[in-house]
């Protein structure tokens, strides 16, 4: 205790500008341990706040772009969708016959006369069935093209396949169409979605 009053006597005894650099570098020491002790660690978590902010800014960022993207591939989503079920209208489910929709073409004025068409074995695929058929013409090669005309607008998917063209010599050869100038050996193929 004497020695903290001797401390006190000593203080009190000193010039002003002793006691005002004594105060200064005290307060100085208070500042420095406030500073490390306290507002260094908060600067220190103020830090670390601002890089998660950035990383969450730059997460945000990226998740804003992939939902624009999703967006996006819905709309290619809702477009493929619909051209299948427009692909879909034109393949049918099988109850339609192909040489029916052959024969009608030929018979609604299309200058062409069948005189035979084949079905072939089917041929199954993961999706469909294509069934494919040889249909052989007779009649002008203005009258052919006007019939492939006709039978690529029917509601259904054919394909046309190989042919084969002839010209007829003379009208003996082929009796069953008069002015008839080709004879037509085509391979076609129907398709129909599998059930």
């Amino acid at each position: 205790m004497d020695q903290i009053i001797s401390v006190y006597e000593y203080l009190i005894n000193l010039p002003r500008w002793k006691k005002w650099l004594i105060i200064i570098i005290i307060g100085i020491v208070f500042y420095v341990i406030l500073y490390y002790s306290k507002v260094e660690p908060l600067k220190k978590e103020l830090l670390q706040k601002q890089r998660k902010v950035e990383t969450l800014i730059l997460t945000v960022n990226r998740l804003k772009i992939l939902e624009k993207r999703r967006k996006e591939l819905q709309k290619e989503i809702a477009i493929l969708e619909k051209q299948i079920r427009n692909i879909e209208k034109k393949l049918p489910t099988g109850k339609e016959d192909v040489a029916q929709i052959v024969n009608s073409i030929s018979k609604a004025d299309s200058g062409m006369l069948v005189k035979r068409i084949v079905r072939k074995a089917k041929v199954n695929k993961k999706y469909y069935i294509k069934y494919p058929y040889e249909v052989e013409l007779v009649g002008t090669y203005p009258s052919f093209i006007s019939w492939c005309e006709k039978l690529s607008q029917a509601n259904r998917i054919i394909n046309f396949g190989s042919m084969e063209i002839n010209s007829i010599k003379s009208n003996r050869e082929s009796s069953e169409l008069e002015g008839a100038t080709v004879s037509i050996r085509l391979n076609i193929e129907a398709f129909t979605l599998k059930e």
